[in-house]
């Protein structure tokens, strides 16, 4: 914590030290020591995010094509011909903003790190439920160690008042959580609920899912053209909101052949480093995984 304030500090972004007390009126949880405060973040809900901006590309006259997964897109003349279950358009110019994706369409194979999170989510809290946990209505914790376990409590428009877990992490290159890693992470999520909330220990999550992301072995995006009239802005490195928004910026500006200091970094940017073959890198990638988790510790 201290070192990262330094590093807010120097960017002039505001910080402050909690002690436990602090910590435990914020979340009502005696489990945490301390932490950091940054006045300046904002929690957002991720399908209402997706869903504003969907609304707001159809109110700006873009058709937006649901449950409609391109399958594969072939070069017919001079266009492109994409084909999906149900039917086939043609375009001159393609965007593929599809992340891990793109190795689905054979590119950057070999390259990409397939990895899923694991989150969990409560009930509804009910009101007698509410006034035993204490603390403020919303708040979110995210660990100085990346393979910590991030708290976060929601209310009202959120999606209700709730308490979401999300720790663990795998690696499938064949982009498919596998029924038993879900079951190691739920039962990893009650654990450390437990841990933060004794009194609520024993409560049963209402949700669990796994949050697919993509990353490179030297931390690059793919955004550049791939083939003749088609563009990538993939691979985030686990900031899909931050670096997929400049990517998509990079990929739009050139189809339409311009360009600003967001292009030119990612045209700077070096190509992915291969990854060891397989099995060995998913292997080595999950004992790593695991390695990390367990160092963790009670973070």
């Amino acid at each position: 914590n201290r070192s990262y304030a330094a590093h807010l500090r120097d960017l002039s972004e505001p910080s402050e030290m909690l002690d436990a007390q602090a910590m435990q009126e914020m979340t009502g949880s005696t489990h945490y020591r301390s932490g950091l405060y940054t006045p300046g973040t904002l929690m957002l809900q991720p399908a209402g995010y997706v869903q504003g901006f969907a609304h707001g590309l159809r109110r700006a006259g873009v058709r937006i094509a649901e449950q409609s997964p391109v399958v594969r897109f072939e070069k017919t003349g001079r266009d492109w011909k994409v084909t999906t279950p149900a039917a086939q358009i043609t375009a001159p110019r393609l965007i593929l903003a599809t992340n891990g994706h793109l190795e689905s369409f054979g590119i950057a194979r070999g390259k990409l790190i397939q990895l899923f999170l694991y989150a969990s989510m409560t009930p509804e809290l009910r009101p007698e439920v509410l006034s035993v946990l204490g603390g403020a209505d919303r708040w979110g914790i995210t660990p100085s160690d990346p393979m910590g376990t991030t708290m976060r409590r929601i209310e009202g428009a959120q999606g209700g008042n709730r308490i979401i877990t999300r720790t663990c992490a795998t690696v499938h290159p064949d982009m498919q959580a596998t029924p038993r890693a879900m079951r190691r992470a739920a039962n990893l999520h009650k654990r450390k609920f437990a841990e933060r909330f004794p009194k609520l220990s024993g409560m049963d999550m209402e949700y669990a899912w796994a949050g697919h992301l993509c990353l490179t072995l030297n931390g690059v995006s793919v955004t550049s053209e791939v083939a003749d009239g088609v563009v990538a802005a993939c691979v985030q490195n686990g900031l899909g909101t931050a670096r997929g928004t400049l990517t998509g910026i990079a990929a739009a500006e050139i189809t339409v052949g311009k360009t600003s200091d967001i292009t030119a970094y990612f045209k700077a940017e070096a190509a992915p480093k291969p990854l060891p073959p397989q099995p060995f890198a998913t292997w080595g990638a999950n004992a790593y995984l695991r390695w990390k988790e367990h160092r963790a510790g009670a973070e």
